[in-house]
Order: structure tokens, then sequence, then C-alpha cells
């Protein structure tokens, strides 16, 4: 005896399969970056594909039981620029990242914020400042909007969110 499909029952499989297409489209756009970065400490991010070191948690924020608590600040260009120099410890040559290696921190498929949560916690949505004058890119290319649409664009007049950069070759001089 066949099971007579009615029309409820014949949607069921076709809302399953895509319900299924779906999940597995995430989990395809997030598997890109799954190996890529590796949480070194709660401080560090390595970036094995790009042979970088990025802090975890962005400017302002202190890392804290897995996460990153407090504010993220939001610095004008000047500032942005003076506060990398600032940043500890003193020994990690920090600097402002190029805009193609902030832009690889986009995360395909996530939302808001566009970038792996799970690696970087605590990111606020918006625009994080890159360094402009670094080769490769547009002058027009001096921040990456985290907010989900992965703009970029140039205006040295905003105020916007900063996460600093370093050669993966400075692990020593950049653990605390």
């Amino acid at each position: 005896m066949t099971e007579k499909k009615t029309p409820a029952r014949a949607g069921r499989g076709s809302r399953f399969a895509t319900v299924l297409a779906v999940f597995l489209i995430a989990l395809a756009s997030g598997a890109a970056h799954a190996g890529r970065f590796e949480v070194v400490d709660e401080r560090l991010v390595h970036d094995r594909e790009a042979g970088l070191l990025w802090m975890r948690c962005s400017v302002g924020q202190e890392p804290r039981d897995g996460r990153c608590a407090g504010e993220a600040e939001r610095f004008v260009w000047t500032a942005a620029e003076q506060r990398v120099e600032t940043l500890e410890p003193a020994a990690c040559p920090w600097r402002l990242p190029g805009f193609h290696e902030l832009r690889s921190l986009l995360q395909d498929g996530a939302e808001d914020p566009a970038i792996d949560t799970a690696v970087f916690p605590g990111t606020p949505s918006g625009w994080y400042w890159a360094d402009a004058t670094a080769a490769g890119h547009s002058p027009y290319d001096c921040f990456v909007d985290f907010s989900g649409a992965g703009r970029t664009l140039c205006n040295t007049s905003g105020r916007f969110h900063l996460r600093a950069v370093v050669e993966s070759e400075h692990l020593a001089s950049c653990r605390r």
C-alpha cells in the first residue's frame, strides 16, 4: 500500500531540501575560515593563511572569559595611526592592517557583524580603519565595513574602530 501524498505532505520534502541547502551553504562559507584562524590565547589570533597575528579584541576592549568586554573605541584617522603605536606589549610592532588584510576577515554568509565572532568575539558592527598608505589598493579604500554589507570607502574625517595586526614571526614578542 502506498501512501497518498496530500498537498501538505508533498511540500515537506521540498521544504526540508531547502532548509538543508541553506544550512549546507552557511556551513561551507564558514568552512573557508575554519582552518584558517587559530586562537593563540585570549588576546591573539593567528591567521595561518596570511601569516599574521591579529588582536582578538578591538582596541578599547579587554579579553575576559573568552569574550571581549567593554566598548570598542572609535578614532579619527590620525588618532588611529598614533594609537596603534602605543599598544601593549611595547615589544610587539603592531600596525594598522592593509586594506586587503582587513577585508580578508569579512566572513561570507555572516550577517552583522560580518566576521567570525567565535574567533573575534564582541566585534562591533561598523567601520574599521585600514592603512590607507599601504600598497595594492585604491586610495579610496581606507576602511572596511563589518556591518554585513562589506562596503569599503575612504573618509579620513570619520571616527572608526581599530583592530591591529602584526606579522606572525613576532608571536613571542606579542605575548604577555
